[in-house]
């Protein structure tokens, strides 16, 4: 049992899915106790219980978890002059449909305040109004919460953790963002989504700059875990947009490999790589291969460069095996002067609902899963440079080829 004078941290995963789509955030807390932070009663009382390493696994009505009671009341419709184009400065913000949006920018709508962060979704749209959901994104979904405890320590009471609003923690900075649209895309492609701050040509840009890992090694380690999941060294795989190193877990290697992607020196000093092709899918979407060629596809921080995802997830299709994967992820990491103009301008969990609906616009693909993990701390002796101890959050995501 955790005493009411220790320490703990925890792993909190929180899950829910709809239609098209299992979703899992994982946080990790690494300071808690109970004089300070305010917990759920069942997990409360389950986790005072709990030992070390020990999982508590909670299944949540729709609403329970969250701090704000979902309200058809939540749904408005208001005058479209009453969205703030300027909020974020001089270059104007066009509403899209599906999309979220802070609060702030339609100050005054019930209760919404100048500098509220909190979303609300843009459902509909004419010439003149907008309507709207102010409701909290995973208000209507019952929710799944597991939370393992994994350390307890000692600590003096004046010097333990946070205060923490638990279901607020578990919920709150992202969670129900990346979620789709039911009965309609989101239209992310309006306007001109996939300019980029430079035009200049990918292989020359690519060819003056370091090759360095694009993350730290705490987050690469959590990519090579969802890896470990994925992959078997039975496997053919395809790696889009190759780098310097492809993550491959040490534990399934020798695994066949080839990587695509338009910098050979990178490609050459892939230790991972059995074969590799220069190719730049910016220029030539078309993949280079026969179809049904391989069993997995990977894309690990790449496809915030894509100027052509759709076609790219329609071509990662072609080449799969009926039933092979697609496997996905990035970080809030990336070169601002190459990535498309859309992903610098949405919420990083948001980002995962982008990257969906290229799943779901290319039709091809079933079984879709994302997840997300932050909150942990980069290891001390890590040379990557950031501006906290906290590890570069990663989101994932898998696609199964249907047929």
């Amino acid at each position: 049992m955790i005493s009411e004078k220790q320490n703990f941290s925890l792993q909190l995963d929180l899950q829910w899915q709809d239609e098209f789509v299992h979703y899992k955030d994982r946080y990790f807390l690494l300071k808690s106790n109970f004089w300070r932070d305010v917990y759920p009663a069942q997990l409360d009382y389950q986790i005072k219980r709990a030992k070390l390493n020990q999982s508590i696994h909670i299944e949540y009505a729709a609403g329970d978890l969250i701090s704000e009671e979902y309200s058809q009341s939540n749904f408005k419709t208001i005058p479209l002059s009453t969205f703030n184009q300027y909020y974020r400065g001089q270059i104007p913000i066009i509403p899209v449909v599906g999309r979220f949006y802070p609060r702030g920018m339609i100050e005054g709508v019930a209760g919404c305040f100048k500098m509220d962060n909190r979303p609300f979704r843009i459902m509909g749209k004419t010439d003149s109004t907008l309507d709207i959901d102010l409701n909290h994104p995973l208000a209507d979904l019952p929710l799944e919460l597991t939370a393992t405890i994994t350390d307890i320590f000692n600590a003096n009471q004046q010097n333990g953790g946070r205060c923490n609003d638990i279901d607020e923690v578990v919920t709150s900075g992202g969670p129900g963002l990346q979620k789709l649209l039911q009965d309609k895309p989101t239209d992310f492609f309006q306007g001109m989504p996939f300019l980029r701050k430079i035009n200049e040509d990918d292989a020359v840009f690519y060819q003056a700059i370091s090759s360095t890992p694009p993350v730290d090694r705490m987050a690469i380690e959590q990519l090579q875990k969802f890896y470990q999941q994925n992959l078997s060294t039975d496997q053919t795989i395809l790696e889009l947009m190759s780098g310097t190193d492809s993550y491959i877990p040490q534990s399934i290697k020798p695994v066949n490999i080839t990587g695509l992607a338009l910098k050979e020196d990178d490609l050459k000093a892939n230790k991972d790589l059995s074969q590799y092709q220069l190719h730049d899918l910016n220029q030539q979407p078309e993949l280079p291969f026969n179809d049904q060629q391989f069993d997995t596809v990977l894309c690990a921080f790449g496809i915030e460069y894509l100027i052509h995802p759709v076609e790219v997830f329609k071509q990662a299709a072609r080449v799969l095996k009926p039933g092979g994967q697609f496997l996905v992820s990035f970080s809030n990491r990336f070169f601002d002067k190459k990535v498309i103009a859309l992903w610098d301008d949405i919420h990083e969990f948001e980002r995962m609902g982008l990257v969906l609906e290229y799943f779901r616009q290319s039709r091809e693909f079933e079984d879709l899963y994302c997840e997300s993990m932050r909150g942990l701390i980069r290891y001390d002796d890590d040379p990557f440079p950031a501006k906290n101890v906290f590890s570069c959050p990663m989101f994932m995501l898998s696609g199964k080829k249907k047929g």
